[in-house]
């Protein structure tokens, strides 16, 4: 492992592979990536991995967009392969979620984002399998689609390397080294780094990444569970991820099988402990929405945890008071979504000096301020 690196990027999930990519990509040959485990072992690869244009703000979908255009061209640009699925993703709503829904949709249309919307009666044409009896609104965008994070994560990994830089797995960042304010180094387990740039890209463990430099992030760590079923024919291969906006329950097909996410339990561990009996509140849901996926049998779930800040969004760019930290964090669950955007602006802040794709100011440490 080297002892000097330009940059060195803390977190091996798919935001500190891109960053990674990006920087190296910009002509810093010298970055080193270290991973406490192996690549994407946190949420990362534990996510539904959707890519979503239909996104709840203007910012989120603005950095969709960003992201979608590296997506789309991803052999070009990064020079490997990986499969896009645009499924389309479909966001329902009963009466109680109703007004919510439509002013997200006015939001969106208002950004151009391609949205159908939809009444009961157009829902249940899309997706028979849900029922529509309490359900009073849906918006659909058929653009949106799933993502294969762990090749994209691959992909990143290896068009780093062949620009110079180093990833290392199993390796553990313990600490960061300042004198006078600034950064110097990053020690791991592995020995230490003598940098002058550090990039938290660390997801769940951000908060306490950043508290190494006397930075109070106001992360906190959310718990949601996915489960997925056998073969299950009943819900056909066209069918587009389903949001449930009143509960945040969702289902959309893995293949041949059916995954079903929900959750939003605060959590204090680093690793998300799996629950079982949280599939009971999944199915409860599914019983409403979707009463035909009681026909599936529930092969396996895990937990993921999403890293979220007061206003949802992300937390870019250099950190006041201490030269040298740069956040790349805060995704709160859309980090997959969102990676190509997380590594393009970070690169911009280190290499060009300011953020050029996109203005980060509503993404800044500082408005917590």
């Amino acid at each position: 492992m080297r002892n000097t690196a330009e940059v060195v990027v803390i977190g091996g999930g798919i935001q500190g592979l891109s960053c990674a990519y990006h920087l190296a990509a910009k002509g810093i040959r010298n970055v080193s990536l270290v991973e406490m485990e192996f690549l994407g072992s946190g949420s990362s690869g534990r996510s539904a991995a959707m890519l979503v244009h239909a996104m709840w703000s203007p910012q989120t979908i603005l950095l969709s967009r960003l992201s979608a255009q590296e997506y789309f061209a991803f052999e070009q640009i990064v020079g490997e392969k990986f499969d896009y699925k645009p499924i389309g993703h479909m966001t329902v709503a009963t009466q109680a979620a109703e007004h919510a829904l439509r002013e997200e949709i006015a939001m969106q249309q208002n950004m151009n984002v391609p949205l159908e919307v939809l009444d009961p009666d157009s829902i249940k044409k899309a997706v028979p399998a849900l029922n529509v009896e309490d359900l009073v609104l849906g918006a659909v965008c058929w653009k949106d689609g799933v993502i294969d994070p762990h090749a994209v994560m691959q992909g990143y990994a290896r068009a780093a390397r062949a620009r110079g830089a180093e990833i290392n797995e199993m390796v553990h960042a313990t600490g960061i080294v300042l004198e006078k304010g600034r950064v110097v180094g990053v020690e791991t387990t592995g020995g230490g780094i003598a940098t002058p740039l550090v990039v938290n890209a660390t997801g769940a463990r951000a908060k306490e990444v950043a508290s190494w430099v006397g930075l109070d992030l106001p992360i906190t760590n959310y718990k949601r569970h996915i489960f997925i079923t056998d073969e299950f024919h009943e819900i056909p291969q066209n069918t587009p991820f389903v949001m449930d906006s009143e509960v945040e329950w969702y289902f959309r097909k893995e293949g041949e099988n059916v995954l079903m996410g929900m959750g939003r339990e605060e959590s204090t561990s680093f690793e998300p402990q799996f629950e079982p009996e949280f599939l009971e509140k999944i199915i409860e849901r599914a019983e409403l929405r979707a009463p035909i996926l009681l026909n599936a049998k529930i092969l396996r779930g895990w937990a993921g945890l999403r890293a979220l800040t007061p206003d949802d969004l992300p937390v870019l760019g250099y950190a006041p008071g201490v030269e040298g930290f740069v956040n790349c964090c805060g995704w709160g669950g859309h980090g997959v979504m969102h990676a190509p955007a997380g590594g393009i602006l970070t690169s911009e802040v280190i290499v060009d000096g300011k953020a050029t794709s996109m203005d980060i100011m509503p993404f800044r440490y500082e408005r917590f301020m």
